[in-house]
């Protein structure tokens, strides 16, 4: 038995991390420009454009798994804009081949470029790990400021009906006109900071 068990081992490679080589490249094709430079440019903006677009479907994947139900979907979309802003298009791809293509007109030669671009494995768990931990944040700095408001509200409600008590009667008009503004603007002054 244990030799079975032993030859099984043996036999059976190890499974292995998928290799920067054994990922699928994926074809971005530019504009036709009428020179090659305008051409060769046309075709990184394209290959960033793409890769910002998969990476966006990616964020909506990652918010939609992790975030709590009750987080305003407002405020999620914003640091998936931050992120998407801070993310570092020309490390996360690779560019594995180009294909330039000259074609001859009356009015004289444009140019076209493809380029082939692959992903690093390692650079997208990366991106997505960090994307989850600015979530986590979120989830939690959230948390601390609803209840900071409710905190808020509550003390505001005490202190109101202290004074109210205080003035025998006298202003409980105004101050709860006092304590309806201030419970609005409290949520406000808290979640734009």
């Amino acid at each position: 038995m244990l030799a079975l068990l032993l030859s099984t081992l043996i036999a059976c490679p190890a499974p292995q991390e998928p290799q920067f080589s054994d990922v699928e490249a994926v074809a971005v094709r530019g504009d036709t420009e009428l020179n090659p430079a305008d051409a060769l440019a046309s075709a990184q903006m394209r290959v960033d454009e793409h890769v910002r677009a998969v990476w966006k479907d990616r964020a909506e994947r990652t918010v939609s798994r992790q975030l709590p139900f009750w987080m305003p979907a407002m405020m999620s979309e914003n640091t998936v804009r931050q992120w998407l802003a801070d993310l570092p298009v020309q490390g996360l791809v690779s560019r594995v081949d180009r294909e330039d293509r000259e074609r001859v007109h009356d009015f004289g030669n444009s140019y076209q470029t493809t380029l082939w671009i692959a992903e690093d494995p390692k650079m997208v768990m990366r991106g997505e790990s960090r994307l989850r931990a600015q979530l986590r944040y979120l989830e939690r700095s959230t948390a601390v400021k609803a209840g900071g408001v409710a905190a808020g509200w509550v003390f505001l409600a005490l202190l109101l009906g202290w004074l109210d008590r205080l003035t025998r009667g006298y202003m409980t008009g105004r101050l709860r006109t006092i304590g309806v503004l201030g419970g609005l603007l409290m949520p406000t002054a808290l979640f734009l900071v």
